[in-house]
């Protein structure tokens, strides 16, 4: 039998409602006056950061244009202007406390304080300033330094900056302090009107609060005297149905939602029994279609486990927030180790490749930014992976969920031995490269290989300006030859040259010194110990020998004729040259090359001139990177399509050989040479100037480096290689018409030496 209520109805409803308004008033109050403290806060924060930004956005500004100002007068030693601009500055900014500049050596040149507020010190030494910071690591620039200080009653930001010359030498460190005043007081007048916001608001909502206290409490008293009639009955009726009676009726005629609920209380009596067993029903199917859908899921999950543990491919996926999905295939943990849940992907990689890490982690910021397209943002994050002596390709493609980004897919992939692979391609067709030169050329490829180790061999010792010499000589041979992976290792170590300061050492040196091994070896199998005591003669040259004996002619001609066999027609290395520059032009893009070879009969010591030889190849390549232009450029002007390179030796005088090399290219572009020879300090007056500035180290009219040129160093090794044959060089060139580089040697310095000889029947018939 159910229990007397202890309370009534009505009693509780009015109740009810007075609780509920109680703490829907006190929630809404302590959540309003959270919300403005929160508010307030986060404003006061931002004001402050702004503040403090702006502050240091302007102390940055100024240290770091008035240290591009002071370094031209540093260098003049203009004390006196140096004093007056950072006094001028100080007296001018209200916010400035004090300016200083200070040399290496400890020397104040100029130190400038503000009137307002205690005295400052007059011995710069009680500011704290370091007259002689650290240089900043190796291509990295100085930046300006930030610090807060009090001195003397004062609190500042203080900014440095330390002032130096183009050439990285520390003239001085420039510092202003900035007052923080401005700061403090702003903070605290936004801080005091917070909380006058904050007290206005309480009271409001306190008022607000009470009077709908009173309005709620007369409303549930009258609204409950209405409910309690009909609801008793509702409740006896629930209480009979409770019983198993579904029989049971009530009659109720409020005319509001009461006589709308009693009709339903009747109509679910009256439809209780069916509804129960329609429930039963639609319960049994329900589990059958869970336990259906649950082993469906099952099934799935099986098969793509399955998947992604017995695929080669390193599947992983990262939330927006870069953190790693636990799902991936198995052999990324034997690659890279397992991880727990909630694990960064550049801290859980970066175990293994702090390089690789590091970038994935500035790309990814950059997609996270979504300043640039994510499509380049992907394209430039990091392909390669090396951990343990393997290298892995990486590649990515964006999840994306409602046109956002939503994370990143990871597919890794083992190259190792792609790569390999490719490397050892490279090298057999090395030396297939090796084998053909020789088939072709003997005696030149023998000097070649001869000059070239002896470069190899002095690399290590040398300094700075002839390793650059060294390396790009030794890449351009290596490439006009086919040897494209020392030419690569060359190129790789020419970069690391330029990154930093200084000469490169054996570890940079090492692969180049091992892969020339390999190839002196595989040389030395082929040839053994024959090398150069092998003569190869045309059959001509025999014929003529025998003719000459079978005339009678002298003894001595004959002499000489024998020992002209040891020297090399000048036309052997140049036909080598030739094919080179047909080859580089048809790999640039240029147009087709017709190379004509004029040697008229001259003969050189191959061994004396392999040098002369070995730098000539940066002629050659100027002359078709920076020269030649393509078809379209060529028929735009009204050039042949053909393009053309002259290659030409004879004697001038009868005592001057003179070696040529001219090309119908587009000409030397003198404005560029003579702005790179501004900006290197280089005389660039006249136009023999010019001249001895295209030949000088670091001038190159190209402003990006390739692989080809740009580096400023080609034409400086042939230079150098001409003075120490003893000769001269000349070089004529006409905008839009070509070019021509002349090397001069006198014979009587250059002949006894280096065996220069003529021969006499091509010279009568060249005459």
């Amino acid at each position: 039998m159910r229990a007397p209520a202890r309370t009534s109805l009505r009693a509780k409803l009015v109740k009810t409602m007075v609780t509920t308004l109680a703490v829907v008033g006190s929630a809404t109050l302590v959540v309003v006056a959270a919300l403005n403290v929160a508010t307030s806060r986060q404003t006061l924060g931002t004001i402050e950061k702004n503040l403090r930004d702006t502050i240091v956005e302007k102390g940055t500004g100024l240290a770091t244009h008035q240290a591009l100002a002071l370094r031209d007068l540093v260098t003049d030693n203009a004390f006196s202007d140096v004093a007056r601009l950072v006094e001028r500055t100080v007296s001018t900014d209200r916010d400035l406390v004090y300016g200083l500049f200070v040399d290496p050596s400890g020397k104040a040149w100029a130190l400038a304080t503000t009137r307002a507020g205690p005295a400052l010190p007059a011995d710069w030494h009680a500011f704290g300033v370091d007259p002689a910071p650290a240089a900043p690591p190796a291509g990295k620039p100085r930046d300006v330094a930030v610090t807060h200080k009090e001195i003397a009653g004062h609190s500042a930001f203080e900014f440095s900056m330390a002032v130096t010359e183009d050439t990285g030498e520390l003239l001085g460190v420039l510092v202003y302090g900035i007052s923080d005043e401005p700061l403090t007081r702003a903070v605290a007048e936004a801080r005091a009107e917070s909380r006058r916001a904050l007290a206005l608001t309480v009271v409001l909502l306190v008022l607000l609060g009470a009077g709908t206290n009173v309005f709620g409490i007369v409303l549930s008293r009258r609204a409950a005297s209405k409910i309690t009639r009909p609801v008793r009955d509702l409740t006896t009726a629930v209480d009979t149905l409770a019983t198993g009676n579904r029989e049971i009726r009530v009659e109720i005629h409020s005319g509001d939602e009461l006589e709308r609920l009693g009709n339903s209380f009747n109509r679910m009596a009256s439809e209780l029994s069916e509804s129960y067993a329609r429930l039963e029903e639609m319960n049994r199917t329900l589990e059958l279609k869970v336990e259906a859908r649950t082993a469906e899921l099952g099934a799935r999950n099986r098969d793509m486990r399955l998947v992604l543990d017995n695929v080669n491919q390193g599947f992983l996926t990262v939330s927006a927030r870069g953190i790693l999905a636990q799902e991936r295939s198995t052999i990324v943990d034997r690659w890279f180790g397992s991880y727990g849940a909630e694990v960064q992907f550049a801290d859980y990689i970066g175990k293994t490749d702090a390089l690789y890490a590091g970038s994935f982690q500035m790309g990814y910021e950059a997609i996270l930014e979504d300043i640039l397209p994510r499509e380049l943002c992907i394209e430039q994050m990091p392909a390669r992976l090396r951990t343990g002596g393997r290298e892995f390709r990486c590649s990515y493609s964006a999840i994306v969920k409602d046109d956002r980004f939503d994370g990143l897919l990871i597919v890794i992939n083992d190259v190792t031995s792609e790569l390999l692979h490719a490397r050892q391609e490279s090298e057999r067709k090395e030396i297939l490269a090796m084998f053909e030169s020789l088939s072709r050329d003997r005696s030149g490829f023998l000097n070649f290989m001869d000059e070239a180790s002896e470069m190899v061999g002095q690399l290590a010792t040398a300094n700075r300006d002839k390793q650059r010499r060294l390396l790009h000589t030794l890449k351009g041979n290596a490439a006009l030859v086919g040897f494209s992976v020392v030419a690569q290792i060359c190129h790789r170590i020419e970069d690391v040259l330029e990154e930093h300061e200084g000469t490169v050492g054996e570890t940079e040196l090492t692969p180049l010194s091992e892969r020339w091994q390999v190839i002196n070896e595989s040389l030395q199998r082929f040839v053994g110990d024959k090398g150069h005591q092998v003569l190869e003669l045309n059959v001509k040259e025999i014929e003529r020998v025998e003719e000459m004996i079978r005339t009678g002619a002298p003894t001595t001609r004959v002499l000489d004729r024998l020992a002209s066999w040891w020297l090399e027609p000048a036309e052997v290395p140049m036909q080598r040259l030739g094919r080179y520059a047909a080859a580089l032009s048809n790999r640039l893009g240029k147009a087709p090359v017709e190379v004509d070879v004029r040697s008229n009969g001259v003969r050189l010591a191959p061994k004396a001139w392999a040098g002369f030889w070995t730098d000539l190849v940066h002629v050659v390549r100027n002359a078709v990177d920076h020269g030649l232009e393509t078809p379209d450029e060529r028929a735009e002007v009204g050039k042949p399509a053909v393009a053309h390179i002259r290659m030409s030796s004879f004697i001038h005088s009868g005592n001057r050989l003179v070696i040529e090399i001219a090309d119908d290219g587009r000409g030397v572009d003198w404005e560029g040479v003579r702005r790179k020879a501004v900006g290197l300090g280089i005389p660039s007056a006249t136009e023999e100037d010019l001249v001895r500035a295209i030949f000088t180290t670091g001038v190159s009219t190209r402003d990006e480096v390739t692989t080809m040129s740009g580096r400023g160093v080609g034409l400086s090794a042939v230079r150098q290689q001409v003075e120490d044959l003893g000769g001269t060089t000349a070089l004529e060139s006409e905008l839009g018409r070509g070019t021509c580089f002349r090397f001069t040697f006198s014979l009587r310095d250059v002949g006894p030496r280096f065996g220069v000889d003529m021969d006499t029947e091509t010279t009568r018939s060249a005459a």
